[in-house]
C-alpha cells in the first residue's frame, strides 16, 4: 500500500521539515519533501508532529503481563500497550529465573517474531540475568543466578534462533572476557549491570566488547572520588553507551543533567525498564519471581529495592527535556536513532531517512500520541 502523511513538523534524521509530505510504500519510506507529486491517499495530520518512532530496548512488561510469561499473547498485549504510547519496536526482556523459564521465554519471543505482534514489533530477547552478582541484585533472586560458560550461551543463542540481541553480564565473573568477546563476535551486545565491578574491572570489559552500561546508577558500584567504580568507568569511557531510567526516581534530575553533559546525544539512550504493573493501579504484582509492591507507581521489592518501573518512555523523554534543558528533537533522538545505534539497526529503524522502515509516531504539543505506525501499517489510532 502507498500513501502520504502530511504534517505541520516532520522530525527527520538530519532536521525539522516544515509543511511537508512523507510518501510510504510498502512499509518503507520512500520519499520526503515540501510537495506530493504522487497520486496517492494523503493523511492530513494538520498541526501534529510527526516523529521517529520510538523505541524501548529494555522492557519487562505493562498493562498486567510480563516477557517471563512466555505467552505469545503476553507479548502481543504488551506490544499494543508499547503502540499506544508511541512505541514502534522493542527488545523483550528477561529477568534472573530457573533456566528453564528463562528459556522458553526467548522461544516466545522467536515464535512472536514468526508470527507477528499487532502493535510494536518485538526486535528480540535482551537477557538480563542470570549472570549477574549478589550485592546489586535489586530484583533478580540470588539463588537463581548462574557462573558463566560458553557452552551455556552458545546454547542460548541458538535457542533464541540469533535473536538475542544484548545479554548482561556483571564482569568480575569468571570467564567474562571470553565471553563477552564471544558475544561480540557473533553481533550479540553485552551490557553491564548488577555488578559489583571495580572501575578497572569495568574498563576492561569495554576494551574486550562491552558496549552498554544496563540502567546507569542502578544496580552498579556508584562514583566515589577513591574508586570510581562502574559508574566512573561509564562515564569516563567514550565506547560504551548508558541506558538511562528517565522517571526522576530512579535517577535525580541534576544527574540526569550531569550524565547528558558527558554523553551528550550521542551515547545516552531512554530506557523504561518498565514491568508488568505499567499502565495499572497500585497494588502488588510480580516481576518474574519476585512480589512486587507498588505505591505511588513505584514499584519496590518486599527488601525495598526498586523493581523497574512503571514508565512510558514518552514520558521519559519530557523528562530528560525538561531536566537537561535540551530541545523536543534532541531529547527524541535519545529514544529513536541512540537506541538504534546501540544495538546496530539504525540502517532500518530510528529515523524519519528515505528507505528506512516506516516506523512512525504522530503527537501535539503535549506529547499525547494520536498514530502509531509500524513499517507502514497504523497499528494505534487515537479515538477522537
Amino acid at each position: 500500500m502507498k500513501y502520504a502523511i502530511k504534517a505541520k513538523q516532520i522530525y527527520t534524521e538530519d532536521n525539522i521539515l516544515e509543511d511537508g509530505y512523507i510518501i510510504i510504500n510498502h512499509g518503507k519510506i520512500e520519499k520526503i519533501s515540501k510537495q506530493n507529486d504522487e497520486r496517492v491517499n494523503v493523511i492530513d495530520v494538520g498541526e501534529l508532529k510527526v516523529i521517529p518512532g520510538l523505541i524501548d530496548l529494555h522492557i519487562h512488561g505493562a498493562n498486567g503481563y510480563d516477557v517471563m510469561d512466555a505467552d505469545y499473547n503476553s507479548l502481543d498485549n504488551i506490544s499494543k500497550y508499547l503502540a499506544e504510547n508511541g512505541v514502534t519496536s522493542f527488545l523483550a526482556t528477561t529477568l534472573t529465573a530457573p533456566m528453564e523459564k528463562i528459556e522458553k521465554a526467548m522461544e516466545n519471543v522467536v515464535k512472536a517474531k514468526d508470527k507477528g505482534l499487532t502493535g510494536a514489533e518485538v526486535l528480540g530477547t535482551y537477557l538480563e540475568g542470570p549472570y549477574l552478582t549478589e550485592e546489586h541484585k535489586g530484583a533478580h533472586p540470588v539463588n537463581f543466578m548462574r557462573e558463566l560458560k560458553l557452552d551455556e550461551i552458545k546454547k542460548l543463542i541458538e535457542i533464541s534462533k540469533n535473536t538475542l540481541k544484548v545479554v548482561t553480564i556483571a564482569p568480575e565473573k569468571e570467564n567474562s572476557e571470553e565471553i563477552i568477546k564471544y558475544l561480540k563476535e557473533k553481533g550479540i551486545e553485552t551490557s553491564i549491570g548488577h555488578t559489583n565491578a571495580t572501575y578497572e574491572q569495568t574498563i576492561e570489559a569495554i576494551k574486550n566488547g562491552a558496549q552498554i552500561g544496563v540502567h546507569t546508577f542502578n544496580g552498579m558500584t556508584g562514583l566515589h572520588h577513591r574508586e570510581p567504580g562502574v559508574v566512573g568507568a561509564i562515564m569516563d569511557s567514550e565506547n560504551i553507551y548508558a541506558e538511562l531510567i528517565a522517571d526522576n526516581i530512579h535517577v535525580n534530575p541534576a544527574v540526569m543533567r550531569i550524565l547528558y553533559r558527558l554523553k551528550k546525544n550521542d551515547k545516552l539512550y531512554l530506557i523504561s525498564d518498565c514491568m508488568r504493573a505499567g499502565g495499572l493501579e497500585d497494588g502488588e504484582y510480580s516481576l518474574g519471581e519476585l512480589k512486587v509492591n507498588v505505591k505511588n507507581s513505584i514499584a519496590r521489592t518486599e527488601y525495598g529495592s526498586l523493581a523497574g518501573s512503571t514508565l512510558k518512555i514518552k514520558n521519559g523523554v519530557k523528562n530528560i527535556k525538561k531536566a537537561t534543558g535540551i530541545d523536543l528533537y534532541e531529547a527524541i533522538r535519545l529514544a529513536s536513532i541512540i537506541p538504534a545505534k546501540a544495538i546496530g539497526i539504525d540502517d532500518e529503524v530510528g529515523s524519519i531517512k528515505q528507505n528506512k522502515k516506516a516506523n512512525i509516531t504522530i503527537i501535539d504539543d503535549e506529547f499525547n500520541i494520536y498514530m502509531t505506525i509500524v513499517e507502514g501499517n497504523i497499528v494505534y489510532e487515537r479515538k477522537m
